[in-house]
């Protein structure tokens, strides 16, 4: 069976935000390393689906994001989003990185083909925090008193259209909190939308935003699959998209397998 499939990983949690200004803002998480394929032959057999979950925010006591982690199907495999950075501490290297917090020049770098490179931080009297990195763009570096926005997010198409991986937007402790695509979360406490991979909110002055899990799309010429019985476990739903509705495709939720007999 030929099929193609778009792989998400989680992303990463905005770094923690100082409630006083000498602190700074948190960074905002990278976007989850995307990869997509296409014309791959399946045999007959079962294949594993793994869904990675975001990362958690950053936080007193757990205060730089936490990376997301890995999604895979097949032969392919994307890492998780990097975790936003505190004050004087780098975000860090994942799917995409995250970005790095106020008065840290730092860009963390992104897996290549995955990702982008997260935003520096602001050295400024506010030290707003970079924006993550995104999966079609790098994370922006803060400016003044506003927070870096997040990097760019890929739209895809094979279940219905939508945007994934996005980077967080980077806090800013008395400024302007950076943006981010509807794939991720905005500066501050903002949490990123399960199942599209984007990173979560930098803080502002407290906890940053927690990552987005991360998903699998596969899918088919429904007309190919006739000839076999497919079967999937996990989390899923299922429908038509294509120009003229001819895939049929299956999108995970959170890890399970595909069946095809």
């Amino acid at each position: 069976l030929s099929v193609e499939y778009l792989v998400v990983a989680g992303g990463g949690g905005g770094g923690w935000g100082g409630t006083f200004i000498e602190y700074g803002g948190g960074g905002g998480g990278g976007g989850g390393g995307l990869l997509t394929a296409t014309s791959v032959l399946l045999s007959k057999g079962t294949y594993t689906v793994t869904v990675g979950g975001g990362g958690a925010a950053g936080a007193p006591n757990d205060y730089i994001g936490v990376n997301g982690s890995p999604s895979s199907f097949f032969t392919t495999s994307c890492a998780g989003g990097g975790g936003g950075g505190i004050n004087r501490i780098r975000g860090q290297v994942g799917g995409s990185g995250g970005g790095s917090g106020g008065n840290n020049t730092a860009s963390p770098a992104g897996i290549s083909g995955q990702g982008n490179s997260g935003g520096a931080g602001g050295t400024n009297v506010i030290r707003s925090g970079g924006g993550g990195g995104g999966s079609a763009g790098a994370g922006v570096a803060a400016t003044a008193s506003v927070g870096g926005n997040g990097g760019a997010a890929t739209t895809n198409a094979y279940a219905p259209s939508t945007s994934y991986s996005g980077g967080g937007g980077g806090g800013s402790d008395g400024g302007t909190q950076g943006t981010a695509d509807g794939s991720a979360g905005a500066g501050g406490t903002n949490n990123a939308p399960a199942n599209r991979g984007g990173g979560g909110g930098g803080g502002a002055s407290g906890n940053g935003g927690a990552g987005g899990s991360g998903l699998v799309v596969v899918r088919w010429l429904t007309a190919d699959a006739s000839k076999f019985s497919i079967s999937v476990t996990g989390t899923t739903t299922t429908g038509t998209s294509g120009s003229s509705n001819e895939y049929t495709y299956y999108r995970w939720t959170a890890s399970g397998s595909l069946v095809i007999a």
